[in-house]
């Protein structure tokens, strides 16, 4: 892999042995794949370009993640992630109806991070949630927590990338839900390269939120106020440094929620894209970029005009709104929670 600095036009090449080699001026300099400097007269280079040359190694020992994005300016010193507490659910609020009281939704790759905070949001707005996601052990500890909210959670282990696996879930949880008002395509494939990386992205992120949505639609039809809503990342919507399938799969997401929104129009289901920025939580992507490539994460954190990234409830948050009744003239949308992380005028 060889990519060319959008600033300094230096080259950066993987080598065979994976070291990265970074050339600008007639001069070269190898750096290991999380930026330290090994050999050579160039000392100092992008970190965040090594790490996206070098990514492949720095992904096989779970340090990249998705929506990591270099950025033009030195890490800057910002106030540790955090996000303002607000309570969402009805009870003694005055705030918004969102008409959710006894919908059902259900969630993919809900047992974690953001797809656990919208079931969870979901179930504090009165809806009964049904879940699904690869590990036994953390969908198990999701479904207890959303239990103790006091709605019906339906939850089952499901590889989403299969697609009679999933499709067999969703008629098993609208018969114990009684039925489906909102589904809701959060599981991703995650970020990689190579050809098991565009593939892995197609079965979990594109097919699976196809395929979801064509089991799901007898039901949704059946609802008065039937939603779809698909998560999918501002990796989709600006250069992140090299080209990989994570964007191209979510810019896919978007594309196709676009053309199901005007086709379902007439059946009364709506349809919706969620595009996060950098999201901050305990065992995600972030943490461990944080931890491993400070730099990354730094430069990464500057380009956030709040001044910190997000968490998976303001995601949340935002999915929920879209898909429920109080966003009844809401469709074919794709809202951007990002903290200004994007730079782009969106017309």
């Amino acid at each position: 892999m060889k990519l060319r600095h959008p600033l300094s036009g230096a080259i950066y090449a993987l080598q065979d042995d994976g070291l990265v080699r970074v050339e600008e001026h007639g001069e070269t300099g190898l750096f290991h794949a999380d930026g330290r400097w090994k050999s050579g007269a160039i000392r100092n280079a992008d970190p965040q370009m090594i790490g996206w040359v070098g990514g492949p190694q720095l992904e096989s020992r779970g340090v990249l993640g998705s929506s990591a994005r270099p950025a033009a300016t030195a890490g800057v010193e910002r106030p540790a992630p955090s996000a303002p507490q607000i309570n969402v659910s009805q009870e003694g609020s005055d705030g918004m109806e969102l008409g959710l009281e006894g919908r059902r939704a259900l969630i993919t790759g809900a047992s974690r991070g953001i797809g656990l905070a919208i079931a969870q949001t979901f179930a504090e707005q009165g809806a009964d949630v049904a879940i699904c996601a690869r590990g036994a052990d953390t969908l198990e500890s999701a479904i207890k927590e959303l239990e103790t909210r006091g709605k019906r959670v339906f939850g089952k282990v499901v590889d989403v990338g299969d697609g009679d696996a999933l499709k067999a879930f969703i008629a098993e949880a609208a018969a114990d839900l009684g039925g489906l008002d909102v589904f809701v395509s959060n599981a991703s494939g995650g970020a990689g390269m190579g050809e098991a990386a565009w593939q892995a992205t197609f079965d979990i992120d594109v097919m699976s939120a196809a395929r979801g949505v064509e089991a799901a639609l007898p039901f949704l039809q059946e609802s008065d106020a039937g939603s779809v809503v698909f998560i999918s990342s501002t990796a989709a919507l600006e250069y992140l440094g090299m080209p990989q399938p994570y964007g191209a799969m979510k810019a896919a997401l978007i594309a196709h929620a676009n053309d199901l929104s005007q086709a379902l129009a007439p059946s009364g289901v709506r349809v919706n894209v969620i595009s996060p920025g950098p999201i901050f939580f305990e065992g995600g992507n972030w943490e461990m970029i944080k931890q491993a490539m400070p730099k990354i994460y730094e430069n990464a954190l500057a380009q956030c005009a709040i001044g910190r990234m997000g968490s998976p409830e303001e995601v949340a948050r935002a999915a929920v709104f879209l898909a429920s009744p109080a966003a009844s003239y809401i469709t074919g949308a794709n809202l951007v929670v990002d903290g200004g992380f994007t730079k782009r005028a969106a017309f």
